[in-house]
């Protein structure tokens, strides 16, 4: 289950370090919330939402996908 206590973490849609601040502008440009770039570079997500969202604005998807998650191409 993800939530804000137990967020969601992701290496594949993460970025350079170097990228997290226009990154994140990006991702509340496209208005989606609950979802940043840690200063790592890493994604994190705090609900299943901002997983979709961000996968969406990313243009991936889940081959394990569940109900309600991208699982399209």
């Amino acid at each position: 289950m993800i939530s804000d206590s137990k967020p969601w973490v992701s290496q594949s849609m993460g970025c350079h370090p170097s990228q997290t601040k226009q990154m994140n502008e990006d991702l509340h440009k496209a208005g989606i919330t609950g979802a940043y770039m840690r200063k790592d570079g890493t994604l994190e997500c705090s609900s299943r939402k901002a997983r979709k969202e961000a996968m969406r604005f990313y243009s991936m998807f889940d081959r394990d996908a569940g109900y309600g998650d991208r699982a399209d191409p």
